[in-house]
């Protein structure tokens, strides 16, 4: 069993944690620094106060003490599990000043780090004018440019979620035709559709894998939109039908479509072959025995490689802006028109994609923990 957060709390406090003088140095470093960087308008330590002057001193003693011990250590190394500092009483006491070190130098971060990151955040959200640091440029950029970056994010996950989406359900008949193999027992009519469909799947995933997708998508917009106008259709008629965002989606669909084919493919390919023979022992036909007995393993073993999948097109949606789809690099290209900087829009952009990189990525590791710990 596991406890209540209050069992855990202690059992942290008690246990003799490792390294505990190195990992304590490095805090004592890294608050030391923060209190000798200019505090800010916001800050409760200012500069040579009593609380401040105090906090910085525990970080000086926790830091000659490390030294110290760590320096019987190093002269000590064969026998350091005889010398005082292995002591209980001293181990202890090392691991309860390493606490208030670590206490220390998180009142230093807050003053010095989280305060002063929230008055540059203020300064620039109410600056008239772009301020000049980088940090402050920002912000200032990100707030008064927020519906840009927020409608292409959103673009952008529409495009991420729904292209993955069409494209599992495409991967899945995809994957249904690679398989097909002409059988002794199908008359010459069966084994002909057998044999075009295996190599137009073939044909279809070394095609789109073997080309841009920056280009497919400059050839389904363009293409579909003649084919659109070769009909009679006016431009504002075909806009309603083939729009942007469409174009956009089928152009990611499709792509991913090989991709994720191939995955499949992978995947059922490794369950036993024994399980296609139990099912039409069973009494099923070759699809319900794929859909009822082999499809349903194939996808427990590549659910990690399908989300992963996912976070890929999530940063290669960014193509889409190629043929003017309003997603987060579109708007990152807007408003370097708009405000004539260069770096600074695609800096946040940038960040933008790596934040929601890492926010899918998590629900990945959690998505990959269940699966392991339903396997035991």
């Amino acid at each position: 069993m596991r406890g209540t957060p209050a069992s855990r709390g202690q059992s942290f406090i008690a246990r003799d944690h490792r390294y505990v003088y190195l990992g304590g140095s490095v805090i004592a470093l890294v608050g030391l620094s923060l209190w000798y960087s200019a505090p800010s308008p916001y800050s409760f330590l200012p500069a040579g106060s009593v609380p401040g002057t105090a906090l910085a001193a525990v970080c000086y003693f926790f830091l000659v003490v490390s030294t110290l011990a760590l320096l019987v250590k190093w002269t000590h190394w064969s026998s350091y599990g005889e010398t005082i500092l292995k002591r209980p009483a001293l181990v202890r006491l090392s691991r309860y000043l390493s606490y208030l070190d670590a206490a220390a130098a998180a009142l230093l971060a807050l003053d010095r780090f989280v305060l002063k990151l929230a008055y540059v955040v203020h300064a620039a959200v109410h600056a008239e004018s772009n301020p000049t640091d980088t940090l402050s440029s920002m912000v200032y950029m990100a707030y008064n440019q927020r519906s840009l970056f927020v409608t292409g994010v959103w673009t952008t996950v529409q495009l991420a979620l729904a292209g993955t989406a069409i494209a599992f359900v495409l991967a899945l008949l995809m994957v249904f035709l690679r398989i097909q193999e002409p059988d002794k027992r199908n008359n010459d009519f069966v084994k002909i559709i057998k044999i075009v469909a295996n190599k137009f799947a073939r044909f279809y995933i070394f095609v789109i894998r073997g080309t841009p997708m920056m280009v497919q998508s400059l050839i389904f917009y363009y293409a579909i939109f003649n084919l659109f106008k070769r009909t009679g259709m006016s431009v504002t008629e075909i806009n309603r039908v083939w729009s942007l965002f469409i174009s956009g989606l089928v152009t990611v669909s499709l792509n991913s479509t090989a991709y994720l084919a191939e995955v499949l493919r992978g995947g059922i390919l490794a369950v036993d072959a024994g399980q296609m023979e139990a099912g039409r022992s069973l009494g099923f036909n070759f699809v319900q025995t794929m859909w009822y007995i082999v499809i349903p393993q194939a996808l427990k073993s590549v659910l990690p490689a399908l989300a992963n999948e996912f976070i890929v097109l999530l940063k290669e949606t960014s193509v889409a802006c190629y043929v003017a789809v309003n997603d987060l690099t579109k708007g990152g290209e807007i408003i370097r028109s708009i405000t004539y900087i260069q770096a600074m829009p695609l800096l946040i952009v940038a960040a933008l994609y790596l934040a929601m990189v890492m926010f899918f990525s998590s629900l990945v590791t959690r998505l990959e923990r269940r699966l392991r710990g339903s396997e035991r």
